[in-house]
Order: C-alpha cells, then sequence, then structure tokens
C-alpha cells in the first residue's frame, strides 16, 4: 500500500505545481504577446506598481484572474 501512495502523493504535488503554469495565473486573449515578453516588459515600465502592472499586462492581451 505504501508503494502506491509515495509515487501517487508525488504526483498529485507535480500536478498542482503544472496547474499554476509559467503564466502564474495569467489568461491570454487571441493575439496576446508572450507571457514571458510581456510580463518582463511590464516589470520594467510598471515601477513596481501592482496596478501599473496589471494596465500594462492587460494592453498586451492578459487578464489576471479576480481573487
Amino acid at each position: 500500500m505504501k508503494q502506491i501512495v509515495m509515487p501517487l502523493a508525488a504526483a498529485l504535488l507535480l500536478t498542482a505545481c503544472a496547474s499554476s503554469g509559467p503564466n502564474k495565473g495569467w489568461t491570454s486573449s487571441p493575439g496576446a504577446q508572450s507571457f514571458a515578453v510581456a510580463h518582463t516588459a511590464c516589470q520594467q515600465i510598471s515601477y513596481g506598481g501592482q496596478v501599473n502592472y496589471v494596465i500594462c499586462m492587460a494592453g498586451r492581451g492578459w487578464t489576471k484572474p479576480k481573487r
């Protein structure tokens, strides 16, 4: 039984990590700029402000899920 539990726990953990994905929960619209490019550009021009970052990302085709 323990031989089955450990691989299942590891698979569950990896699935949880994979579900957050490389886009960190952001959703792209059709024609959106790649997440990596948009993220880097918006970090540089937002001066650390969360609101400016979200607006910048939206302008590049990405929306942040509401929490």
